[in-house]
């Protein structure tokens, strides 16, 4: 297969702040009027085993999360001596701290009819998950959209959870990543993968989110998130946002077909 990577395409994310009244807050981080636009002038990503371009743009949408003081980290990392863990501290954010939401809306801006995949994939402190052309993303869904047609659709927490378990799940040493995040697979009923799931397990913050089309034609998708901040995570009003860590990408590993 030959395939020629490109970063072609256009993302502009600004985030705007509403913050909720109850004692569980909910924010919503919102794009708007920003989009993941993939445009004509869209080079392709890569091509098939046939020779058929695939064009792609995907970027990062990273949450506003509250620093960590110096004493939190130090205490973080004291606590991750002796124990079996795929970063080098405990998360600042972990599992369940912050309960997300994904919405967005696909559009077909062109005059002609197309099937469409929306993607997402997480990020964490530490990683974040990053599939080449052969292997599955941690969330991926094909739409058929007439022209001009424009759709609506959501990612629940439990799914976000999911991607959650499944990034820190695939970097504690599974041996197929596929099958870690392919779409049957759950975590909590798979005896395939449980033995890979690690006790500890970061949160996401922040998903990397992302258009594919066989055809470079005017597509746009827009994003938000809500956010129930269950773990005093999320920045409030006025504050400053922590400048997150470099996550280093997880290349999916994917024994080879004989």
């Amino acid at each position: 297969m030959r395939r020629v990577w490109n970063t072609g395409g256009q993302l502009w994310l600004a985030l705007a702040w509403l913050a909720g009244s109850s004692c569980v807050e909910e924010q919503r981080y919102e794009a708007v009027g920003e989009t993941v636009l993939l445009t004509p002038e869209t080079t392709p990503a890569y091509f098939t085993e046939d020779d058929e371009p695939v064009f792609r743009v995907d970027r990062p949408f990273l949450l506003r999360i509250k620093p960590p003081s110096a004493s939190d980290l130090a205490r973080l990392t004291a606590e991750a001596q002796g124990k079996m863990l795929t970063s080098p501290r405990m998360p600042w954010v972990a599992l369940r701290d912050l309960e997300l939401q994904f919405d967005y809306a696909l559009t077909n801006d062109s005059a002609e009819p197309l099937t469409a995949m929306v993607t997402l994939n997480g990020i964490n402190e530490f990683l974040y998950y990053a599939p080449g052309p052969e292997n599955f993303h941690q969330w991926e869904r094909r739409i058929a959209l007439a022209p001009q047609q424009r759709v609506h659709g959501t990612i629940t927490e439990l799914e976000l959870d999911e991607m959650a378990i499944d990034l820190a799940t695939a970097a504690n040493g599974a041996p197929n990543s596929n099958l870690i995040v392919e779409r049957m697979s759950q975590s909590g009923r798979d005896p395939r993968v449980q033995s890979f799931i690690p006790q500890v397990i970061p949160g996401l913050v922040g998903l990397r989110a992302g258009l594919e089309s066989s055809r470079a034609v005017n597509l746009t998708l827009e994003i938000s998130i809500r956010v129930q901040d269950h773990g005093d995570r999320a920045t409030k009003r006025g504050e400053t946002a922590w400048e997150l860590p470099a996550a280093a990408a997880f290349v999916p590993v994917v024994p080879e077909e004989d």
